[in-house]
């Protein structure tokens, strides 16, 4: 019997050196680390005309002055009419974003369709602009790029002469505040690259 006694206690003792032992390598390999990481957000901040518009609500501006290329001596300086032309700019300004820029300009439809946007030019800035149909333009404003973007939006009134052109001229001018309304949207994300 004492064999067998001395027999189970090798075999007892052999089992229990073989559990620790598998415990102490299993927890060589398995290892819990915590910590807390932190990454700072890059600024987007974008004004357009002045107005901040980088606060994910939709804004509008309002556009006051108009510079005239094609004026008549019929016409009050100074005043749209048919057969005027001119432009206004609209400056960009992403100085303080830390991050490079994309963004799209869309032509709605006018309130008349006697009205038209002829095109939009980069007249400052270092964007890469480009026209893709009538009514859409894209920029890309670079992350390092420290001046502002300005565009210059060409508008014509034309003179059809017809008389449905002329209903619609006179509709436009015998309101009791004419203003004409640029329907244009800009729309700006993040320039990814590619």
């Amino acid at each position: 019997m004492n064999k067998k006694k001395i027999t189970a206690l090798i075999v007892l003792s052999s089992l229990l050196l073989l559990v620790f032992v598998a415990s102490y390598s299993y927890s060589l390999f398995e290892s819990n680390i915590t910590g807390e990481t932190s990454a700072t957000i890059a600024d987007w901040l974008i004004k357009v005309n002045n107005t901040l518009i980088s606060t994910g609500q939709e804004e509008t501006f309002t556009i006051d002055e108009i510079h005239y290329t094609k004026t008549n001596s019929n016409v009050r300086q100074g005043k749209f009419a048919p057969g005027i032309s001119g432009y206004y700019d609209i400056e960009i300004e992403s100085k303080d974003t830390e991050v490079a820029i994309e963004y799209n300009i869309y032509v709605d439809d006018f309130e008349s369709e006697n009205f038209k946007v002829k095109n939009i030019d980069l007249m400052q800035g270092s964007s890469n602009f480009t026209r893709i149909s009538e009514k859409e333009f894209k920029g890309v404003i670079p992350y390092k790029s420290r001046s502002n973007q300005i565009l210059r939006v060409y508008l014509e009134w034309k003179d059809l002469n017809t008389p449905e052109a002329n209903e619609a001229d006179s509709i436009m001018g015998t309101k009791e505040n004419p203003n004409v309304e640029i329907p244009i949207t800009l729309h700006f994300i993040q320039y990814i690259g590619g």
